[in-house]
This record gives structure tokens, sequence and C-alpha cells, in this order.
């Protein structure tokens, strides 16, 4: 069959009461849930028309977001079932079209399987991606307590994608009026139909509770950015001297613009270099009068906002400090647990390190201090 006779529709019109939040928002590995669910959904069927399926009141941004990227988006309704009918209202396929359904919040399915479940709608009329039941299952007593033992060897999940014939949707929704069904499967079973049931990757679990998204955030390769950041400030007697983000009594200070913390400039530009964010320069720059004299963990929250938006989180951060003046190992400990603290990370996840120039240059001259940062960031799972 070829991808003019399928056509592909996202749900994605839920409340996510029982996530607590945005569920379909939320980042796996860089990408939001429901990025994540039309990307597996484009890899398999790449020239398929899709519908996007959202609530009404989100209508107008997604469609300006998706805009683009040659995605109908239509509004849900008051039921998943009648969301799915919106959706197909918009495609408008004939009867012969496999129509695939999809769940927004499965981020996670292989192409392969779309492409079986796809086949055996073509064939059969009706299909669903299942997985095993691996684990025993027991039937309850209303108190609680177990009364009985299920088989399991019959049992499956049900998955989506689920695909069928127009035609098949159709006549079932006809017959069934305004009746009430979990899924589009359950429709066809009650009008008689036979469902396919194609075996699937049981890692494609529905992203319903936040601990969900780790489970399913490991079925993605794992991803890292790493950014380097450098910055000098010369020696300026009469200011004081803060270095990251803690002032050292009796020293002498840096000159610059904001508190000319060396160290957190430094780690500001690795994460902005890392996320792909420019550079400290272009978001406060020096002739901004509002920086004079800032706290320069302004800066490092500003540059830590920018990985979130884009995904990303700090994972662990190393700077080296050149200096003959100060002494940094009397003030190591405090500088590493505050660093720690600024980039939401624990001490053992920073190191600083510091060496002096053996008197060579402006270093070894006690005229300034350069500090180099590295950090490495990762998929922020939780947005």
């Amino acid at each position: 069959m070829s991808e003019a006779d399928v056509a592909v529709i996202v749900v994605a019109a839920g409340s996510s009461t029982r996530f607590g939040g945005d569920k379909l928002g939320a980042r796996v590995a860089g990408r939001s849930v429901l990025e994540r669910a039309v990307g597996a959904m484009r890899a398999a069927l790449p020239a398929a028309p899709l519908a996007l399926v959202v609530r009404p009141e989100q209508l107008e941004a997604e469609r300006a977001r998706w805009r683009d990227r040659q995605v109908l988006v239509a509004a849900g309704g008051a039921r998943r079932q009648d969301s799915v009918q919106n959706g197909f209202s918009a495609l408008g396929p004939g009867d012969g079209t496999v129509v695939v359904i999809h769940d927004g919040a499965r981020p996670f399915v292989p192409a392969d399987d779309v492409a079986r479940v796809v086949a055996a709608a073509a064939d059969r009329g009706a299909a669903i991606l299942v997985a095993p039941v691996v684990d025993t299952v027991k039937r309850l007593r209303a108190d609680g307590t177990i009364e009985a033992t299920v088989p399991r060897d019959r049992l499956a999940r049900a998955l989506t994608p689920q695909a069928f014939r127009a035609g098949v949707l159709r006549a079932a929704w006809a017959a069934a009026g305004d009746a009430h069904w979990t899924d589009e499967a359950a429709l066809v079973e009650r009008q008689g139909g036979a469902v396919a049931a194609v075996p699937g990757d049981p890692r494609n679990i529905k992203v319903t509770h936040p601990e969900d998204l780790t489970i399913v955030a490991g079925t993605f390769e794992r991803r890292t950015r790493v950014g380097q950041g450098l910055d000098v400030h010369p020696l300026a007697p009469g200011r004081p001297l803060w270095l990251c983000g803690v002032e050292l009594p009796g020293e002498v200070g840096l000159a610059g613009h904001s508190d000319a913390d060396v160290a957190l400039h430094a780690v500001t530009d690795a994460i902005l270099g890392a996320c792909g964010a420019g550079d400290i320069g272009e978001h406060f720059p020096p002739s901004d009068e509002r920086w004079r004299g800032a706290a320069s963990e302004l800066f490092v929250r500003h540059a830590l906002v920018l990985a979130a938006t884009a995904g990303w989180r700090v994972a662990a951060c190393d700077l080296t400090l050149l200096a003959e003046t100060p002494r940094i190992s009397p003030h190591r400990a405090a500088m590493r647990s505050r660093l720690a603290e600024i980039l939401d990370l624990t001490p053992e996840d920073v190191n600083i390190k510091a060496t002096t120039c053996e008197g060579m240059g402006f270093v070894g001259r006690r005229e300034g201090v350069v500090a180099l940062a590295l950090v490495t960031l990762e998929p922020a799972v939780h947005s």
C-alpha cells in the first residue's frame, strides 16, 4: 500500500489530569512528548497527510506552531472519540484509505511497528498494536482482597497506533450512534468486526504520570552537549573579589562592568555554547547600564533558562582558574558548594582546579585572572 492511501490522526486533546500538568509539553531526550509522537508518525509515514487534534483553546497557537511542518491542526471534542472523529473529518479520507490513529502521549513507536499495523489494516480492515502482559494478573474484590488469578496467555496490552480502513470506521460510527467507547478498536469489536492484533514493541508506553518520563527516556539514544567558556579579567585594587559567587575577603578584586566574577562568566559562556545560544556579550553587553555591578549569578541563571527551554540541563561542570593571586585552595570548598548550588547540582558534579603560570605572562605578573569552564549538558527529562 502506498502512503497516498494512508492518513494519520494524532490525538492530543486530553487534559493531562493524572499527570498534574502539560504532559505533552514535557521534554523527553530534548524534545517534547508530542513532538516525538508526531515525529514517530512522520518517520514511519513521511508522505501521509497528518491531522493533529488539540484542545480548542490551543487551536490557534498550535496551528501557528505546526504551520510550516505540513501538519493539519483540528480542535478536539469533549471525549477522545469526538476528537478522533474531528481529526477524521479534517482529513476527509476515502473509504479505502487506512487511517492510523496515534496517541500524542506515546512518544516512542518504531517505524517497523507502524508499517506492520498499516499492512494488517489494509489486509483485514482493522488492526492494533499490542504488547504481551508479562506480569501475573489478579482480579480484586471490592474490599481490595484477591478474588482470582487471571490466566495471561491470551491477554495483551492495547497500544497505538491503531489502524482502520476509513470505510470500516464510518460504518462502525454510524451503527454506534452516541455510545461511548474507549478506543476505535473497542468500537469495531462491539459492532462485530474483527480486529487484528499486531505484536508491537513493549516500550511503546503512554505517558500518564511524571515518573513515566524517566522510563520512556530510556528508549531514546542518550545525547549530551559539551560547551567551553573562557574569560579574562584584570586585577583592580579597591574592588571586592568574587569567584564562583563567593566573596573572598581581603583579596584584590577584578575589573569589570558587573561584579567581574570571572569564574561565573566562563561558566555562563560554556552553558550558552553547549546549547547554541551565543555568548555572554550578546545577552549582557557591557554597554548596558542594567548590568553595572550586577551579580554574575544572574548571568548563569539566564543561561540555565535558555538551556532548559531548549530541553537541556547541566550534568557536570569542570572549572580551571589560572592565577598567581589569590590562592584558591583555602576557598575551594566554598566555591565548589556555591557553584553546585547555582547549577542545581551536587558538589560531586562540580570540580574546581587552580594553577599558576610560573611567573610567565600577565597572569604570572599578577595582572589578572583567567577562567576556563567546561560543562556537559544532558536532556532535561522533565519540562
